[in-house]
């Protein structure tokens, strides 16, 4: 049941984020990944904005192996919460949070020597050892050693450095959910090279990793001993991804619901909203409902865009307000009242549409629904 069927109250606006659906998704993810590879569940940017630790909870009861997360605070909350699965930070952490990471337990990415050696003297003072991952770029562009075999003496050196465990190797695809894979397939030789070359100096990782969403569904054989999954988790495709390998049965996790907090039917001529750039042609009904930019609906989505009213799209009319948008009823069929719900994506309206609308991508969508958005988290 959801917040529909079971009359949950919310205010004015509201996300219903479904654990049913993501436990479904992980463990369709863990139905087909390489059964000797383990989950690391991304749980950064507070889940996608769906809440961090109450996602992260339900994954790494049904599949996950553990948690990728952006930034120290992140880990840190998340272990304060009493997560104690393993924690892995994807990107740069500011040598002044390496205390912390040391003592939470927390895995850091190294893509520099100058890090490595500042992590590796506070492990040693503090008389513990922080598991790291060698960071690769492969082709992203982004952060990482090169891949291309000047950086191997450099990779070998930090990771004989006292203090610290050499346990994972890792690069990010950049196109693996395009039909791009002869770039894909560069990026993992380039990997797995490295991989070899640091093996033939005796440095070995416990863990090699480079498959986010698009590459598990879509590179069975890149797998190795642990993937990344981000955006399918919670129930949505990477936009523009070729079929996967194998079906996989996702559901959207997150529902994104409002109000309507005032109907009434205006006469031709009546200009909606700041600047006046919607004025009726005709006698109008319309409805107000109570989400605007300051929850994460984009101005950029006025004059047009549609939202639903029981079961029916009614397009935004005048420019997107801080905390209410207008939307034209006049076509509607059936009555609309007062209190009736207004769904913005979800169930029955996947984030893509606003991702298309906007010129983005459905990451971008989730992570943009406001703080002061209730989260309900139903069955």
């Amino acid at each position: 049941m959801g917040i529909i069927e079971d009359g949950v109250f919310f205010d004015r606006t509201c996300v219903e984020i479904n654990k049913s659906a993501l436990r479904n998704n992980i463990r369709e993810i863990r139905r087909i990944t390489d059964p000797n590879a383990e989950i690391m569940a991304v749980v950064k940017a507070d889940a996608y904005g769906h809440g961090a630790y109450d996602v992260a909870r339900t994954l790494l009861d049904n599949g996950a192996d553990g948690l990728c997360i952006a930034t120290i605070g992140e880990a840190v909350h998340l272990r304060q919460s009493g997560i104690t699965s393993r924690l892995l930070i994807l990107g740069g952490t500011d040598i002044a949070s390496y205390k912390d990471a040391v003592l939470y337990n927390i895995d850091l990415a190294i893509y520099d020597e100058e890090s490595a050696a500042a992590l590796s003297e506070e492990a040693v003072r503090q008389g513990r050892v922080c598991d790291i991952h060698i960071k690769l770029d492969t082709g992203m562009g982004r952060i990482g050693f090169p891949a291309d075999g000047t950086a191997v003496e450099r990779i070998a050196g930090i990771c004989r450095l006292p203090g610290l465990n050499p346990y994972g190797i890792f690069s990010h695809f950049a196109v693996a959910d395009t039909s791009d894979d002869d770039y894909t397939n560069k990026q993992f030789e380039a990997f797995m090279r490295t991989v070899d070359e640091l093996k033939g100096l005796g440095i070995e990782f416990k863990k090699r990793h480079i498959c986010n969403s698009a590459g598990i569904l879509r590179f069975p054989g890149m797998h190795l001993d642990m993937v990344r999954a981000g955006l399918i988790l919670y129930g949505i495709m990477p936009d523009g991804c070729p079929d996967p390998y194998t079906d996989i049965t996702l559901e959207p996790v997150m529902t994104w619901y409002a109000k309507v907090v005032h109907v009434k039917t205006v006469p031709a001529g009546t200009s909606i909203s700041y600047g006046r750039h919607f004025t009726a042609r005709r006698e109008t009904k319309v409805l107000t409902v109570s989400v605007g930019y300051a929850d994460g609906l984009s101005r950029r989505l006025s004059n047009g865009f549609e939202l639903m009213v029981n079961g029916q799209k009614l397009p935004i009319i005048g420019n997107v307000c801080m905390d209410m948008c207008m939307l034209d009823a006049t076509d509607m069929e059936g009555e609309v009242r007062k209190g009736d719900i207004v769904t913005i994506f979800g169930k029955d309206r996947p984030a893509d549409e606003l991702a298309k609308a906007l010129g983005t991508i459905s990451y971008e969508i989730t992570c943009d629904v406001g703080k002061r958005v209730q989260r309900i988290f139903t069955q």
